[in-house]
């Protein structure tokens, strides 16, 4: 048997090297593609249910970016534009086909969150992968080669899915790093600094072919705005997150050419007209079209997909005031980050039309409560843009408000006001435990005043010892008749008294410790309430907490169940969405004018009610957030009240015909003549006897 010969009877043959040569030679085939030409032949993408095909035909402003990720004159590409407009499915699933069909090299993929990418893995990659050709025929098929968060393939390259963290981000080394979404999450990661520097940091041994990806929908707010004039033509408002990558590097901008000068000029929401003078929303938005802003020629959405195709991008400079095209590049800005930026008015997936009703909701909500939270996520999820904020609490102190207070007796009902509202902030703890209760009068178009405040220190049936609502449960019952019972008398010297027509009351607290058991305030909230249940008061009282920043609705009543062993389900319980709360509040003392929703803040009230009240500031993501050791009881008070009256129905009150808890006094069901003494009880309902025949 010669060396190269076996026994037939063994059923042993030797491989075929050309045939394995042949078989493999795609792993190791040199690039021979763009990234946006292998995408357009292999790669198929999630479309929520199915894949479809990845055409750049469909995006054609994503072309420029996608080809820009292999040159190695870059080392960072940016991309900042609307949400849902196709840049995520181009730059990261695009980039993945590329690097593993054409160029591989490990990478790291970046989400806001591990479960985030855990769940990209589990649908959208998942799809991706097993649909497109090229990457399914790369797989290994062993399970360790393809968990949630490591994928291994044939040609040796790695993915890893991770968010951004001290260990994602340190260590390893990788040939190219991308973040998604990258405005989900923080700038800065733990004690390790700046999340896109420790990004670089990572492809930094990959040198010419390394490459740093970020893109995002913006998501940091304009704080302190730049006149126009003193910005760059290409320059976004200075914030953090992506738009601060954006200005750092090219600056490109996508253009459209009119075909009536042949100007180029920049497809941004300002450019979008509609009729104002049609009845309702629907009936406007259908009118909406695009002006060229040097020749007013109009341009209709049915042109959106061919001024794609053929609009360009522009670096920084390479446009002048003109709409004309600068040869000269000593004049056109330079920069090894190639950074782009577009507007909801080009992307493919949304309309011109509701574009123009998103608008018109989220302006009319802004003009009517002075909630920015709708027009935020317009101008950063639907245009693109870094919204700026128009409230200007943080520019306004407490001797500004003092300057505008008005001089009206403290503990009276003004002659506007329709109905009140009490607000109790809990305040536990062994130092300065107490009660802080505020009286907050509304009138026609939700003018508001502060009428009175004070605190209940001590309690009369326990010697007049300092209260303490985390350790005392019978100091709550003070409240029914210091609070929920409490009247105050009509500003027209009738002698007749107003009724509370809702209390609200903090749940949360400081906890305590009594007879060597721990005691917390939630706990002695919730017994206060099923205390009143009996007494006829239940209706008149509300237990608050602040919520997740991410809840929908304004106020949310909710039944709680698990989290303590009082609560069963029974007691209602809002949850506030305190960023909108605070907006709304400080939207009505900064108003200018007399007006709806003017708040009329008071003259009685000394300067630390006006430093609690502006004692927080709104940071760079648009959350209210409160310094160390800062007392901010004011704001959190006219908070409750906010969400009272929301809760009441305030919002929705048509003050031709106003209900009867908020009418004029002679009718409104909380006046209470002077010769009459109030009633607070709620009367059980008569229940009708089922078992009783028809003769009794």
């Amino acid at each position: 048997m010669g060396l190269n010969k076996f026994d037939d009877c063994l059923g042993v043959k030797f491989a075929d090297a050309a045939a394995i040569r042949r078989k493999l030679a795609y792993l190791c085939r040199p690039e021979d593609k763009t990234p946006v030409e292998a995408a357009d032949d292999e790669l198929w993408i999630s479309n929520g249910t199915d894949v479809t095909k990845f055409l750049s035909s469909q995006v054609p402003y994503m072309r420029e970016p996608m080809n820009s990720l292999p040159r190695r004159i870059y080392d960072v590409v940016g991309l900042m534009g609307p949400a849902r407009s196709g840049k995520t499915k181009a730059l990261v699933e695009g980039w993945i086909n590329y690097a593993l069909t054409q160029s591989p090299g490990d990478m790291l993929l970046i989400y806001s969150t591990k479960k985030k990418a855990e769940s990209m893995a589990k649908k959208d990659l998942a799809r991706c992968f097993s649909a497109t050709k090229g990457i399914a025929k790369l797989r290994t098929g062993r399970k360790s080669d393809d968990t949630l968060t490591y994928k291994h393939f044939l040609n040796g390259m790695n993915l890893n899915l991770d968010s951004a963290t001290e260990t994602s981000l340190s260590a390893e080394t990788y040939r190219y790093v991308a973040c998604s979404d990258y405005d989900r999450d923080d700038d800065g990661v733990g004690q390790e600094g700046d999340k896109f520097s420790l990004m670089r940091k990572r492809v930094q041994n990959a040198k010419s072919s390394g490459m740093a990806m970020a893109e995002s929908s913006p998501g940091r707010l304009v704080r302190n705005p730049l006149p126009e004039e003193k910005l760059g033509a290409h320059e976004a408002q200075p914030c953090g997150g992506i738009a601060e990558i954006y200005n750092q590097g090219d600056r490109r901008r996508f253009y459209w050419l009119c075909d009536d000068c042949e100007h180029w000029f920049m497809p941004v929401f300002e450019v979008l007209h509609w009729d104002d003078s049609l009845d309702n929303d629907i009936e406007i938005s259908k009118t909406a079209h695009v002006k060229c802003p040097r020749c007013t020629h109009i341009i209709g959405e049915d042109q959106k997909q061919a001024k794609n195709l053929e609009g360009r991008w522009f670096r920084e400079g390479e446009i002048d005031q003109y709409g004309e095209e600068v040869i000269d590049e000593g004049q056109i800005r330079q920069s090894k980050w190639a950074t782009f930026w577009f507007e909801g008015v080009v992307a493919t997936y949304q309309s011109w039309d509701e574009l123009v009703r998103l608008y018109l909701a989220a302006q009319r909500q802004f003009d009517t409560t002075g909630d920015e939270n709708k027009l935020m996520s317009f101008y950063n999820v639907d245009i693109g843009r870094p919204y700026i904020l128009q409230a200007q609490s943080n520019d306004i102190g407490a001797h500004e408000l003092m300057a505008k207070a008005v001089d009206y007796p403290r503990a009276v009902i003004p002659s506007d006001g329709r109905f009140l509202i009490m607000s109790i902030d809990v305040q536990g703890g062994s130092k300065n435990a107490r009660f802080v209760v505020q009286a907050q009068v509304f009138g026609v178009g939700l003018q508001r005043w502060v009428i009175d405040r004070f605190e209940i220190l001590t309690n009369p049936n326990r010697n007049n010892e300092r209260v303490n609502p985390a350790v005392y449960p019978e100091d709550w019952d003070l409240l029914i008749e210091q609070v929920i019972k409490k009247t105050y008398p009509l500003a027209d010297g009738s002698g007749r008294v107003m009724k509370p027509a809702m209390t609200l009351c903090d749940s949360g607290g400081s906890s305590g410790e009594r007879d060597g058991k721990k005691t917390s305030v939630t706990d002695f909230a919730y017994q206060f309430y099923n205390r009143l249940k009996p007494k006829g008061l239940a209706h008149l009282f509300r237990l608050v907490k602040g919520a997740s920043r991410d809840m929908d609705s304004l106020v949310k009543e909710s039944y709680p169940d698990k989290r303590s062993k009082l609560a069963h389900g029974e007691i209602p319980l809002l949850l506030l969405h305190t960023n909108r709360l605070k907006n709304r509040v400080a939207a009505s003392y900064t108003r200018l004018e007399f007006g709806s929703r003017y708040f009329h803040l008071p003259k009685w009230a000394n300067r630390d009610w006006y430093e609690e009240l502006t004692a927080e500031y709104i940071d760079d993501k648009g959350n209210w957030v409160c310094p160390p050791n800062t007392s901010n009881e004011t704001l959190d008070l006219c908070s409750y009240a906010e969400a009272g009256m929301h809760q009441l129905g305030g919002d929705n009150i048509n003050w031709d015909s106003p209900p009867l808890w908020a009418t004029h006094w002679q009718l409104n069901t909380n006046v209470v003549d002077a010769d009459v003494t109030p009633e607070f009880e709620r009367k059980p309902k008569r229940r009708y006897n089922h078992s009783k025949g028809i003769f009794g």
